[in-house]
C-alpha cells in the first residue's frame, strides 16, 4: 500500500487508494467533493459525508458524558464501514478516556476496503461479512447504519440485537423514495405516501423516524429521537433505543399525518392534539394530525403515516455548538474550521424549540400575506423575540425558522415590518 492518498477530514488523517487513472475530466472535477462515483477509486469513500461524521463524533462525545451507558465498556458497530472513515474519526477526535471505553467492530463485504480500514484503524475488529449476521451475534450498544440506498434491510437485525439501552444512527440515501419523488418506491418500501412540496424533506425525516419507531416496536423496543438532519443527498436520524414493551405499545401515539392547506377543522384538531404550535388561524400551509384522525388516502394533500413527535432532543441540540465542533473536529486551517462550524450551524439555537413541530419556510410567506418578498431571517427572528416569542433560524437548506408564535402573529408581524418597496 505504498501508493496512497492521505486525506485530512476533521482532525483525522485518512488513507485511501489513489484515484483510478481512467477517470474522465468531469469525474476528476468532482474528486474530493462527493457524493462520489462508486467506481472512483475502488474502495468507497464519500467526502460529502464529512459533516455527518462530524456530528457523529459530537453525539458520541455528548452521550458518553451522560449516565446513559453508566461507566461500562460500550460495544460499537459501524455496520457498513467501507474504509473505516467514521471509526477513524471516533478514535482520533474523541478524548482518550472515552476512546478507552469503546469496543469497536466494523463490517463490510468489500475485502479491499477492509484492508484500508485496518490500515486506518489498527486494533479494531473488522469483519468481511454481511453486517446483518454480525448484528445478530451480539447485544450492540451503539450501531451506525449508513448504506448505499435504503437502510431497511438492516433495521430488523439491528433492533432485534440491540442492548437494553442503545443508540442507533441511521442514514438513508434513497431520498427520491423518502421524499415522494419516486411514489411507487415510497409506497413499496415505506408503506407511505409523501406529497412532493416545499416541506417534503421534513416529511422524509418523519417517514424515516416512523419506520425506525415501528421496527423498534416489533421487537419490544421504543425510541427517543436525538437528532435528525437532511444534507444534500442523504437523510439521517439518531435515536436512543430502549427495551420496553409498554413503550413499544404506545408507538402509534407518535404517528400521524401531514396535511397541506389544512381546513379550519384540521388545524383545530392539530392544535388540540398538541401537534401544532402556530395556532388554528386559517390560511396556514401545513399541519400535522394524529393517526386517529380520519383521512382519505386518496387526498393529494396528505402525507404519511409519519412520525409526528419531536425530531430532536433539546439537550443534545444545545450541546451541538459551533465552538464545540471546531474544538473537537477542526484543524487550524480556515477551511477546516468553516466545515466544522457549518456541520452544526443553527442547531444550538433551535434547542429551546426542539419539542415544537413548527417549521416555517420563509420563501413561502409572500404566498400567504401581503409582502413583496421573503423577510430576512435574522430580522424576523429579532422581531419575534422582541414580541416575546421563542424563535430560531432552522438548520435547513432552504431559509426557514421555528417559532412558538401563532400564525396570525407571524403574518401580522411580517406584514407590518417587511412590506419592502418594489425594486
Amino acid at each position: 500500500m505504498e501508493d496512497m492518498e492521505v486525506l485530512i477530514e476533521g482532525r483525522t488523517e485518512h488513507r485511501l487508494p489513489p484515484v483510478k487513472t481512467d477517470r474522465t475530466d468531469l469525474q476528476m472535477e468532482r474528486h474530493g467533493k462527493g457524493p462520489a462515483d462508486r467506481s472512483h477509486r475502488g474502495p468507497f469513500h464519500n467526502p460529502a459525508m464529512e459533516g455527518c461524521r462530524t456530528r457523529s463524533v459530537l453525539l458520541m462525545d455528548y452521550i458518553l458524558d451522560t449516565p446513559w451507558f453508566k461507566n461500562s465498556e460500550i460495544h460499537v458497530l459501524d455496520a457498513l464501514c467501507a474504509t473505516g472513515s467514521r471509526i477513524n474519526r471516533w478514535l482520533t477526535e474523541l478524548p482518550p478516556d472515552k476512546v478507552k471505553r469503546l469496543k469497536i467492530s466494523g463490517a463490510d463485504l468489500d475485502d479491499e476496503a477492509l484492508e484500508w480500514a485496518q490500515l486506518n484503524c489498527p486494533g479494531v475488529d473488522f469483519h468481511n461479512m454481511d453486517s446483518r449476521q454480525l448484528l445478530l451475534s451480539s447485544g450492540w450498544q451503539w450501531v451506525d447504519i449508513d448504506p448505499f440506498g435504503s437502510p431497511l434491510p438492516f433495521l430488523d437485525a439491528a433492533m432485534q440485537s440491540s442492548a437494553r439501552k442503545a443508540v442507533m444512527e441511521i442514514t438513508a440515501t434513497d431520498s427520491a423514495a423518502l421524499t415522494g419523488s419516486s411514489a411507487s418506491a415510497c409506497l413499496r418500501r415505506y408503506e407511505a405516501r409523501i406529497r412532493t412540496d416545499e416541506i417534503a424533506h421534513d416529511s422524509a425525516l418523519r417517514l424515516l423516524m416512523a419506520t425506525v419507531a415501528r421496527t423498534a416496536s416489533r421487537h419490544d423496543r421504543m425510541i427517543h429521537p436525538l437528532l435528525s438532519s437532511w444534507d444534500s443527498h442523504h437523510i439521517r436520524v439518531s435515536v436512543k433505543v430502549i427495551r420496553s414493551i409498554e413503550g413499544a405499545n404506545e408507538v402509534e401515539g407518535n404517528l400521524g399525518w401531514r396535511v397541506a392547506k389544512p381546513t379550519a377543522e384540521e388545524l383545530t384538531a392539530s392544535v388540540e392534539a398538541g401537534l401544532h404550535s402556530n395556532g388554528s388561524t386559517p390560511g396556514q400551509p401545513f399541519c400535522l394530525l394524529p393517526l386517529s384522525h380520519p383521512v382519505a388516502r386518496t387526498d393529494k394533500r396528505i402525507s404519511g403515516p409519519l412520525w409526528v413527535g419531536p425530531l430532536f432532543d433539546s439537550e443534545v441540540l444545545a450541546a451541538m455548538t459551533e465552538e464545540k465542533a471546531i474544538e473537537m473536529c477542526a484543524t487550524e486551517e480556515a477551511a477546516s474550521i468553516k466545515k466544522a462550524a457549518r456541520s452544526v450551524k443553527h442547531w444550538a439555537g433551535e434547542s429551546e424549540l426542539a419539542n415544537s413541530q413548527s417549521l416555517i419556510i420563509t420563501d413561502m410567506l409572500p404566498q400567504c400575506c401581503k409582502i413583496k418578498g421573503p423577510p430576512a431571517l435574522e430580522e424576523l427572528i429579532a422581531h419575534l423575540k422582541k414580541a416575546g416569542h421563542q424563535a430560531a433560524i432552522a438548520r435547513w437548506p432552504d431559509p426557514a425558522i421555528r417559532t412558538n408564535a401563532s400564525w396570525s402573529e407571524v403574518i401580522q408581524l411580517v406584514e407590518s415590518e417587511f412590506d419592502y418597496p418594489p425594486m
